[in-house]
């Protein structure tokens, strides 16, 4: 488990996922566990249908293991803290010098109508949670037990 095998006392930058993921045309995290449900079932309109339900509460496990586990602190790439849906890519000859992708949009949790708005709250509140008991630069944690098979931490 890469929260857990750093070097001892080794300030350590967590992150869930990485901006190469989102600037090379890579899935985002979100889109990983939820895939093209994404386009169709993320409004509060529509049917919660398990893929999304499952997607938003591993979404949230993810990052709460990264924000426990992670170090000294956390790194979030734009949009990610509330599962964007898309990579990021600039113009470039590869995609025709198109601007398509070559945008954030950070709408998506301010739209009432749309789930995204639940992930950019959960992130908000563990921040909250955690300048109120600040747990991230209290030295190394320990972690008692880790069964990879069990699926246990």
């Amino acid at each position: 488990s890469s929260g857990i095998n750093r070097r001892w006392e080794e300030k350590n930058i967590a992150y869930s996922e990485s901006h190469d993921q989102a600037l090379v045309g890579d899935k985002t995290l979100a889109f990983w566990l939820m895939d093209s449900e994404m386009y169709s079932n993320m409004s509060v309109l529509s049917e919660l249908t398990p893929r999304i339900e499952r997607g938003i509460s591993l979404h949230k496990m993810i990052r709460l293991l990264t924000f426990a586990l992670g170090g000294e602190g956390i790194l979030t790439f734009m949009g990610n803290e509330f599962g964007h849906p898309e990579w990021l890519d600039f113009p470039r000859e590869g995609n025709n010098n198109s601007y398509h992708y070559c945008r954030r949009q950070f709408n998506l949790p301010a739209d009432d109508n749309l789930r995204y708005k639940f992930l950019e709250r959960w992130e908000g509140s563990v921040l909250e949670l955690e300048r109120g008991h600040p747990w991230l630069d209290q030295g190394n944690g320990y972690v008692y037990l880790t069964h990879q098979s069990d699926r246990v931490v």
